[in-house]
């Protein structure tokens, strides 16, 4: 009796594979069906005939299952019909996950079937990609080429677009990840897209996994990226990272590296500016600005820095026409206005204090002081009011202005101006 219920088990079994057997051929013939006529119902039957080939232990362990679900999965993202699009909202995903399954089910060693592909340290990565270079016994060559040489790319391309409509809704963790893929299957189908490892890197960045951002910018830098003139930001952007990491001799070698690479960059002169202002080297920072202004010679910021800088090295008449130049080329900079003001306030304002030093018999020296210093308020008067209209309620312009008209005689004005502040 027993022989028999074994016997009965078998054939029970027997019927259950081929079964499962024929819904794999049965989801070819679908995805074939839909080729020829491009009714969606073909693809709808396709994956329901499939997903039920991948619960069954025999099966889900054939390569073509994985294939064959593939391949539906694709036609449902390259169909412009929005009937088809309809059946899987994850078609991406399943497509992906399928093909990946596939190119390791295909292998005919049962250790190299057991490589998980989406492994996140990537070591299974590196042995899949060994072993094809040792060309393995492979159940059909044509699922490796066709996956790799023809799909990929496609998807590849599909992750890109969903990585920039993330990034754009400021879904940087997911656009990371969708360009992680991208750039992922591009290497797989043997194209190193740097456009989107530089994606990656933003997204990465901006989602604050430094370390990935770090590490693909680097790489970046190794291969000289430079796509719409963006190689300059690379080295911007680590030292961003090592700034905000409290690294800031790191974050300064960066930005030396980077003037190196691109020697007439304004934006990268402009950071270098910054490190030596803060760390009070001013002869460097003048030669920097110097550089800058040879290439762009209507900047008024620049203008307004080598004013800043010329201040501190006590090269006043420098100083006073760089800050003249920065408001010819922009009449309403705040800055440059109250620093010229101020420039010429506190000249006369020296003179004030040195005449009240003076004994009573030094007459003439006294009244000399007092007109020159006149003389000195009155030229700083249109540049603080010029910086008053400028930002009406900034109380230090108000306050220097109303000192102003009180030493030029100008009362009724400065009482007007107090009134505001006062």
């Amino acid at each position: 009796m027993k022989k028999y219920i074994l016997i009965l088990a078998a054939v029970v079994f027997t019927s259950v594979v081929y079964s499962q057997k024929n819904k794999v051929v049965s989801a070819y013939n679908y995805n074939k069906a839909f080729s020829r006529s491009g009714k969606c119902r073909e693809l709808a039957s396709g994956v329901e005939a499939i997903n039920l080939a991948i619960e069954h232990d025999q099966t889900k362990a054939w390569a073509k299952t994985w294939y064959y679900r593939g391949n539906l999965y694709y036609n449902i993202i390259a169909s412009k019909d929005q009937e088809c699009k309809a059946i899987e909202a994850d078609a991406l995903e399943k497509c992906t996950d399928s093909y990946l399954k596939a190119l390791v089910l295909n292998f005919d060693d049962p250790e190299l079937k057991k490589l998980d592909l989406q492994k996140e340290d990537g070591s299974d990565m590196m042995k899949f990609f060994s072993a094809l270079q040792g060309k393995p016994k492979v159940d059909d060559e044509m699922y490796t080429a066709d996956i790799m040489g023809r799909k990929f790319p496609g998807l590849a391309g599909e992750y890109a677009n969903e990585g920039i409509e993330k990034f754009t809704n400021k879904d940087y963790k997911g656009a990371q990840e969708s360009f992680g893929k991208s750039m992922l299957l591009s290497q797989m189908g043997g194209r190193m897209d740097t456009m989107v490892m530089y994606n990656t890197a933003l997204a990465s960045e901006y989602a604050e996994d430094f370390d990935a951002a770090k590490q693909l910018y680097d790489a970046l830098i190794m291969l000289k990226y430079n796509v719409d003139g963006n190689g300059p930001d690379l080295y911007r952007s680590m030292s961003r990272i090592y700034k905000n990491e409290g690294n800031v001799e790191k974050a300064a070698e960066y930005i030396k590296k980077g003037r190196e690479v691109y020697p007439d960059n304004n934006n990268l002169i402009v950071e270098e500016l910054e490190g030596f202002l803060q760390s009070g080297k001013h002869e460097e920072a003048l030669s920097n600005l110097n550089s800058a202004i040879e290439n762009d010679g209507e900047n008024s910021v620049l203008y307004f820095a080598r004013g800043t800088v010329y201040e501190n090295l006590k090269q006043e008449e420098k100083a006073v026409s760089d800050y003249k130049k920065a408001l010819e080329i922009k009449p309403d900079y705040y800055d440059a206005a109250f620093n010229l003001g101020a420039y010429y306030f506190n000249m006369g304002a020296d003179k004030i204090n040195e005449s009240n030093k003076l004994p009573l018999s030094a007459t003439k020296k006294y009244d000399a002081l007092k007109a020159a210093a006149k003389i000195n308020f009155e030229t700083a008067v249109p540049y603080v009011e010029n910086a008053h209209k400028i930002k009406p309620g900034d109380a230090s312009t108000g306050n220097m202005l109303i000192k102003l008209y009180t030493h030029t005689g100008q009362y009724d004005k400065a009482k007007e101006i107090k009134a505001k502040f006062q």
